[in-house]
């Protein structure tokens, strides 16, 4: 079970991709002080938590009153996870930003799509699935708690790595993620 949750862990945290969010975060909160900055930092998490659990605990319910087998979802989740992988490791980015200096405009940008994005809602399903919801939402807790920490100290981060230390991170994360994405859609086909 310890190595089920590491796995989990470890999959879901690269996949809310903490790097892209904490980017972002800088990009939406620039400006405002350090305290709006950790109250936005905690209202994005929890906002992220809600569909997380949500799938955790109801996914499969879902896909099954749509009539989708988890085989092909296991696919159409592997396409998520390289089409993300492909994107942190090249660099490129998708319009996501929101010009908007309201607090919980900005938390709820963070929290969904970029934290819990369809694929964090995709693996969570599949991780359930495979590893048990309880591990998975172990494992997904652990992970919000990982991304709260990062937002948390976003300016230390940003200020210890600079742009080319989060511009390799997010290269070497993009790449592990595509080679999970390639096996998600290998073990959907195989089901």
């Amino acid at each position: 079970m310890f190595l089920e949750f590491v796995q989990a862990f470890i999959l879901l945290y690269v996949i809310m991709d903490p790097l892209l969010s904490l980017a972002a975060f800088f990009s939406l909160t620039k400006g405002m002080p350090k305290n709006d900055c950790k109250v936005i930092a905690t209202q994005a998490v929890v906002v992220a938590a809600i569909p997380l659990f949500l799938f955790i605990f109801i996914g499969n319910g879902i896909l099954t009153v749509l009539s989708v087998s988890m085989g092909s979802f296991e696919v159409a989740g592997g396409i998520i996870l390289i089409l993300l992988g492909v994107q942190m490791a090249l660099g490129l980015t998708f319009p996501r930003e929101q010009e908007d200096n309201d607090k919980s405009a900005i938390a709820v940008v963070i929290g969904t799509p970029l934290i819990t994005g369809p694929a964090v809602i995709a693996t969570s399903i599949l991780l359930a699935d495979k590893f048990g919801k309880e591990t998975t939402a172990i494992a997904g807790l652990a992970a919000l708690i990982a991304m709260w920490l990062v937002l948390w100290f976003a300016s230390s981060i940003h200020d210890k790595l600079g742009r080319t230390g989060i511009k390799v991170l997010s290269t070497m994360m993009g790449i592990i993620t595509i080679a999970w994405g390639v096996d998600f859609i290998r073990n959907g086909l195989m089901a």
